[in-house]
């Protein structure tokens, strides 16, 4: 089976929880987008390996058990002594809104050799997030990418965050440096908003297939989500559910979509462009229901494959 690898930030969220004294307080949480994606694709039962930085410092620790607790595979993630990476997290305009602390971090020292990468044949590694906003990291993490292409699928959900990209110019530069070897593109409307906020969805779709990309995914919120193939173009709805908070929901149908491709077998070599609109279909429905999953709980908690196949069946018996 092929291997999915996730390569970027493993971070602690501080959340909003209510005091015992009545009052506000923040409750650490394990997180980082490529890290929950690493964790939902698990759930799903693919062999997932996590090649971001973690800290030797008690974040770290945290982090680093909490990998192990999903069986995932963290021995080619370096350690450093380098600090873990905070978020806190503001939820009551609805969306959340993050203040990130990661001045010399882990996640922005990390410096990835490729020489030292074997992946297998069909293995995937999934890029993203705020490990390509922040120097040297960032550039390093994109090298990395552009070097280990054709020997791995690549994968890329940029997880835009304007707020704390100082150079949206530069930051554009090195997603488009990853986005010209990606086999697999997953990118929020926010997303393309941010990165290029004059393009619609299927322009920037067909661009990147006429590059080289063999499927791409632009996810609407409540709204579902569109996917692009050389040969197929679907849409699906999303589900009315009541929503607790967003966090990890995109990182969750990531993840699940990865989970999809790889056991069944379409991460090998030409198998993408092989897609059935049919096929596409269902595993978008399957990833976008991860995701309506996940908002039901509070932060990013992915569900389980029985989880999502029951909440399915649900909806389809009141339809």
């Amino acid at each position: 089976m092929a291997k999915l690898w996730c390569m970027g930030e493993a971070l602690i969220d501080f959340v909003p929880v209510l005091a015992p004294d009545g009052g506000h307080a923040y409750a650490p949480r394990c997180g980082g987008s490529p890290f929950n994606a690493a964790k939902a694709a698990a759930l799903s039962g693919a062999e997932v390996g996590f090649l971001g930085a973690l800290s030797t410092d008690l974040f770290g620790e945290m982090l680093a058990a909490e990998l192990a607790r999903y069986g995932i595979d963290t021995r080619q993630a370096p350690r450093l002594t380098a600090p873990t990476t905070l978020a806190f997290v503001d939820l009551q305009a609805g969306e959340p809104r993050y203040a990130f602390f990661n001045e010399g971090t882990a996640t922005r020292m990390i410096a990835p050799d490729p020489a030292a990468f074997a992946p297998a044949p069909g293995d995937v590694v999934e890029f993203g997030s705020i490990s390509l906003i922040d120097l040297p990291g960032a550039d390093r993490i994109a090298a990395f990418a552009e070097t280990i292409a054709g020997r791995a699928m690549i994968a890329i959900d940029p997880n835009a965050r304007p707020g704390m990209t100082p150079e949206l110019a530069v930051w554009r530069q090195r997603i488009a440096r990853i986005l010209a070897v990606a086999d697999i593109v997953r990118l929020s409307v926010e997303d393309l908003a941010a990165l290029a906020p004059d393009t619609t969805p299927a322009h920037f779709a067909a661009n990147l297939i006429a590059q080289g990309a063999g499927l791409v995914v632009v996810t609407k919120g409540a709204e579902g989500a569109e996917a692009w193939t050389a040969h197929a173009h679907v849409t699906v709805p999303g589900f009315r559910v009541a929503v607790v908070d967003t966090v990890g929901a995109g990182d969750t149908l990531m993840g699940s979509l990865l989970a999809q491709l790889a056991l069944g077998g379409h991460t090998q070599s030409g198998a993408l462009g092989a897609l059935s609109a049919e096929g596409l279909v269902a595993m978008l429905t399957h990833a976008v229901a991860a995701a309506s999953l996940n908002c039901m709980a509070s932060g990013c908690a992915p569900p389980t494959p029985e989880a999502v196949a029951a909440f399915l069946q649900a909806r389809a018996t009141t339809t």
